[in-house]
Order: structure tokens, then C-alpha cells, then sequence
């Protein structure tokens, strides 16, 4: 698709006025199906004659502004089971829970703390478990076929991840040159946070089972913008 940056800013202002727009694909890749559909482009990228080649991505915004950039459970398998048998506690329903928030700058209430080594992220214990996650879990961040990213956020409503979730477009941002010290100085900094989301199934004939949420790292919107050298918002 060959369109300039003009005609695409008047086409991205379009769909904000659409309001909340039913997903085109369940899954996680629904919010960029629907909105390449509504831009009506085949693939995810677009060359503008003025800009050059961009890769189209775009992203869910929780409440606070807040982004999840990654979902994935520590290495080496079956980590996250015994971290938390070793550190589950009793939550508000007398379940088995472990939910943590861990940062780069210090250790948590937990003891626990996040650390780069090498290509890994290392998380640090008291019982010294190996725990990692090597950094290729952003590839959706760091490889990228293309130097410039056109990233459109969008508000949700409805259950995530199906046919009946609805996507608002509300901003989108050319983005270019990812600083892969400012991702690092993100993490120790304490703006990219790694939540740790496991507990038991509450009833039925699994209950009291383990069962892992997924691990999520999340930034604040602003914050993700700042780990490009350049970004400019386009609506």
C-alpha cells in the first residue's frame, strides 16, 4: 500500500472517530488484524512515498496507561511451578496465590529482583533457583523489519483475546531507532515492571491446583515512547 502520511494520518483520525470496533480475529493478534483491515492493508507494512517503509504495529492500553510488551513464563521449565510452591501465600479467599511485582532497582517484599546478564534477564532469590528470561522474549520490539514502526494505541473492552473484544484506535505515534541502552536503564529504573501472576483454581475438580496467569512486563506508555531516539505523534 502506497499512501502518504498525510492520507494516512486522515484515515487513522477516521477510525478514532469510529469509536469501539468489534474485533475482525479472536486472539492476540485481533487489535492489529482489525486495524490493518480498517487501513485496508494486506500485510503489516506500509511504504509512504514521503517516509519510506514502516512496520505497523499496535498495541492493547490498560487503565493507567500502562502496556504490556511481553507475556511469558520464566526458563527453564517448570520455573514458575517452583517458585511458587517456595513462595506462595494465602490471598484474601484463602487460595494459594503469588502475585509479585518485581524491579531492577532493588529487591521487592519478596526478596526477588530482576537483573540483566548478558542476553538474559535474571531474576535473583534467596534460594538461588536458576530463573531467566532471555531477551528475545521482545522480539516484537527489538527485531522489527523495518527502522521506523507507525504504533497505534488502542483502548479495549469486552473478554480479551475473542470475538467479542472491541478496540478503540485513540493515538499513534512514528517511532524510530530503538535504544536498546534505554530498554536496559528501563528496567533498572524501575519504568519496566515484571509481573509475576500465579495462583490456584478456585473451583471445581482442579481446585487448589496450580495455575500460572502468565508473566507480564509492563511499561507506561510514555515510557515505552521513550525508549526510541525518535517519536513523533501523528493523531
Amino acid at each position: 500500500m502506497t499512501i502518504t502520511l498525510k492520507q494516512l494520518k486522515k484515515k487513522l483520525k477516521e477510525i478514532k472517530k469510529k469509536g469501539f470496533i468489534k474485533t475482525h480475529r479472536a486472539h492476540d493478534t485481533g487489535i492489529g488484524k482489525t486495524l490493518e483491515d480498517l487501513l485496508n492493508i494486506e500485510e503489516n507494512n506500509l511504504c509512504l512515498p514521503d517516509v519510506g517503509d514502516i512496520e505497523l504495529k499496535a498495541k492493547r492500553i490498560d487503565s493507567g496507561s500502562m502496556l504490556t510488551i511481553a507475556t511469558k513464563s520464566p526458563e527453564p521449565k517448570g520455573t514458575n511451578k517452583l517458585l511458587f510452591e517456595k513462595y506462595k501465600y494465602f490471598d484474601e479467599d484463602w487460595n494459594y496465590s503469588l502475585h509479585s511485582t518485581v524491579y531492577g532497582s532493588r529487591k521487592n517484599s519478596q526478596s526477588l529482583q530482576v537483573v540483566f546478564e548478558n542476553d538474559r534477564l535474571v531474576l535473583k532469590n534467596k534460594l538461588n533457583i536458576e530463573i531467566y528470561w532471555p531477551i528475545s522474549i521482545f522480539s516484537d520490539v527489538l527485531r522489527t523489519k523495518s527502522d521506523k514502526i507507525l504504533l497505534v494505541f488502542a483502548e479495549t473492552k469486552g473478554k480479551r483475546k475473542t470475538k467479542n473484544e472491541q478496540f478503540h484506535y485513540i493515538e499513534a505515534y512514528m517511532l524510530s531507532k530503538l535504544n536498546i541502552d534505554k530498554f536496559k536503564t528501563a528496567i533498572e529504573s524501575n519504568k519496566l515492571k515484571i509481573d509475576i501472576r500465579i495462583g490456584s483454581y478456585k473451583s471445581g475438580k482442579n481446585k487448589g491446583k496450580y495455575h500460572d496467569h502468565g508473566t507480564g512486563f509492563r511499561i507506561n506508555k510514555k515510557d515505552f515512547l521513550h525508549l526510541f531516539d525518535k517519536f513523533e505523534q501523528i493523531i
